[in-house]
């Protein structure tokens, strides 16, 4: 009976190890493929998604999933097909009617942000300063909303709270 318990455990060992084997061993990974001529060009001024960090979860990059707004995803597809085609200058017509239609603070700053990009292309530096000094202030207004609402609800929570402890008795 023991000789058959070590000969089916010495089996199940070679096959878990055989299974482990195969599963290492897959295709090198292909080499990235180079930029070609015919794509465009970056512009010098960063993306809201580039710098140090993008990618890391927390970021909102391809760490977290799910995170990435569909409208921005659209817009990324409808960019780089007016850049394929040579329709740039049609994209602050598209950014501005973005800005008018959206309410959402990651959507709106990423359209800030890219229509400053194609704005300081052309070495119109100044239009895209405005620009971005009109998205951080949109965005400093956001933040004091936010802080504003946050100490109310807290005021609002310690009181409550307040009010349920009993007073200590002596």
């Amino acid at each position: 009976m023991q000789c058959k318990t070590l000969l089916a455990s010495a089996l199940v060992l070679i096959i878990a190890g055989a299974a482990t084997l195969v599963m290492a061993q897959e295709a090198p990974p292909a080499p990235p493929a180079k930029a070609t001529q015919a794509q465009a060009p970056r512009s010098a001024m960063p993306g809201p998604m580039d710098g140090p960090g993008f990618g890391r979860p927390g970021f909102g990059g391809p760490g977290m999933p799910g995170m990435e707004s569909p409208v921005i995803g659209d817009l990324t597809a409808l960019e780089h097909l007016y850049r394929e085609s040579g329709r740039t200058k049609e994209l602050p017509a598209l950014y501005n009617e973005v800005l008018s239609r959206s309410q959402d603070p990651r959507v709106r700053t990423y359209v800030y942000h890219q229509l400053a990009r194609v704005q300081s292309a052309p070495s119109n530096t100044d239009q895209a300063i405005a620009t971005l000094r009109k998205s951080l202030d949109e965005n400093l207004s956001n933040e004091a909303k936010k802080r504003a609402e946050f100490d109310e609800m807290r005021s609002n929570w310690e009181q409550r709270r307040n009010q349920a402890k009993p007073a200590p008795q002596s």
